[in-house]
């Protein structure tokens, strides 16, 4: 019995081990992070001036990669290459600009390697490029249930004809369903601002 029990522990220890690694957590289940502090990428940033491009340094304190694959992700999970900078020579700081990002939240991370050993990753870093609201509702005319969709919190205020605020609902997130029988027959205004992004877009709304 004691031998049976030892087996199944012995044989547990390198999935409990596994499912503690934040290094593999981090990167996903078949990529790598240095652990050699030769082969970690530093101090990378993620940094914009005028809300058009985004600007990536880092910095290699070690033995210089054969190159450097810079890839991007919309939601920190899937990634694409964006660009491959080869022939890469030793620098203090290491710098790469996105010219066309997306508008929102971008993840950005580095894949890199050694005498063409298998891949290693950088961190994940992240930045938000302003003017982008991630937000529908339908239908529109309505009758009763306007369905509001949005990736981010945002405040909802419908208004009349004389500005009045006639339903107001904050932080709505997700699908989320608004009761608009209260509202007469008419044209409306509706209104939702992204206090995170400070972006407000209005729209008209049809009630039938």
């Amino acid at each position: 019995m004691y031998k049976a029990l030892l087996y199944i522990c012995l044989s547990l220890l390198p999935l409990y081990g596994l499912a503690q690694s934040p290094s593999l957590e981090q990167a996903g289940p078949m990529e790598a992070i240095a652990e050699d502090a030769n082969h970690i990428i530093s101090n990378i940033l993620c940094s914009s001036q005028n809300n058009t491009t985004i600007l990536l340094t880092w910095k290699v304190p070690g033995k210089t990669p054969d190159f450097f694959a810079i890839e991007r992700s919309d939601n920190g999970r899937s990634f694409e290459t964006v660009t491959v900078l080869n022939n890469v020579e030793e620098k203090p700081v290491y710098q790469w600009t996105d010219e066309a990002p997306k508008k929102g939240k971008s993840f950005y991370r580095i894949r890199y390697s050694f005498e063409q050993e298998k891949p290693l990753y950088s961190r994940t870093v992240s930045f938000f490029i302003a003017g982008y609201v991630s937000f529908k509702f339908y239908p529109n005319p309505v009758d009763h249930i306007l369905i509001v969709r949005s990736d981010t919190p945002i405040d909802v205020q419908i208004t009349d004809g004389n500005g009045r605020t006639r339903i107001s609902e904050a932080r709505v997130q997700g699908l989320h369903t608004i009761n608009v029988s209260s509202l007469e027959k008419g044209i409306y205004l509706i209104r939702f601002s992204n206090k995170l992004t400070n972006v407000i877009s209005q729209e008209k709304l049809m009630k039938n």
